[in-house]
């Protein structure tokens, strides 16, 4: 079943369940808090419902699932199995498409973008930007279904006597929502550098050794910024490229030490990339515990 969509203007979702064309498949409407807030129950047969872009976030939380639904509100076709108990979230200014394969009964909480105000995001937009990942696909939440049960019992014809206590509940349940979107984002994938980076730079620094090497050197060698370099440099080796530098001379004056016993302390710093033997000497002793006369 597919019904045509009206030019009228509604507030909310609510309202265009009551005054719009689904309006027979509307069992209840309720306010809560002291905004208020619209909230309402409907049960339809299966078929293809589109709504209209409308400011609020809309909340729904199926009382009776589908065997087969498929929902599009600008965040990505999902399709999948709506079940009881399932979340959906659809975007505030986002006109919606579902088509479901059953009878079904949901309960919806027309949810003002304002609510989700931050003192960082007065107007609440920023915030509910953010929630792409609960636009996406149904989800599951506990404490979400329990919140919502909890005000649509507490809701009446205009929404006062319960102050409150529901708008307590209703802040509990932005919070929520903010936590999920939150824990269910995408973590952005931890830049690091390749093992055959790895062995680039190794090859560079030791074809370099007995020169001033500086990290935006080695960073162009990597293909980074000098400023991401030192901090991905580092994850990847555990140690800063000033260190892992210092430990290949020592390395390399260790080999020189041992080869040429008749070479001078002076020029194997030099040819190692130390200023000076006191250099090389400091250098050995703070990261060996030992001079370069105790090598070999």
């Amino acid at each position: 079943m597919t019904l045509p969509q009206h030019d009228a203007i509604y507030a909310d979702h609510a309202d265009y369940y009551q005054r719009g064309p689904y309006a027979r498949y509307m069992t209840d409407r309720k306010l809560v808090g002291r905004a208020p807030v619209a909230m309402f129950a409907a049960e339809q047969p299966d078929g293809h419902f589109p709504d209209p872009a409308l400011p609020n976030l809309l909340l729904y939380r199926a009382r009776k699932g589908a065997r087969e639904a498929r929902f599009d509100w600008g965040a990505g076709r999902w399709r999948g199995t709506w079940r009881r108990d399932d979340l959906t979230l659809v975007p505030a200014g986002a006109a919606s498409d579902v088509t479901l394969s059953d009878r079904h009964g949901f309960l919806g909480i027309c949810l003002p973008v304002a609510m989700f105000a931050t003192p960082d995001d007065p107007m609440g937009q920023a915030t509910v930007d953010r929630f792409g990942s609960l636009y996406a696909a149904p989800f599951r939440d506990r404490l979400v279904g329990e919140l919502c049960d909890t005000l649509w019992r507490e809701g009446g014809d205009d929404g006062l006597g319960c102050g409150l206590f529901a708008d307590s509940a209703l802040q509990l349940l932005t919070d929520r929502l903010r936590h999920l979107a939150v824990a269910s984002a995408p973590r952005p994938k931890s830049v690091t550098l390749s093992r055959r980076t790895l062995l680039r730079l190794d090859e560079a620094i030791r074809a370099r050794l007995h020169e001033r090497i500086t990290v935006a050197d080695l960073a162009a060698i990597s293909g980074h910024s000098p400023s991401h370099f030192t901090a991905i440099f580092k994850r990847a080796t555990g140690r800063t490229p000033y260190r892992h530098i210092m430990s290949m001379r020592i390395e390399r004056a260790e080999d020189l030490i041992a080869a040429r016993s008749g070479q001078g302390l002076a020029d194997i710093a030099l040819d190692c990339g130390f200023s000076s033997q006191s250099h090389m000497t400091a250098v050995f002793r703070a990261m060996t515990g030992r001079t370069p006369g105790q090598s070999g």
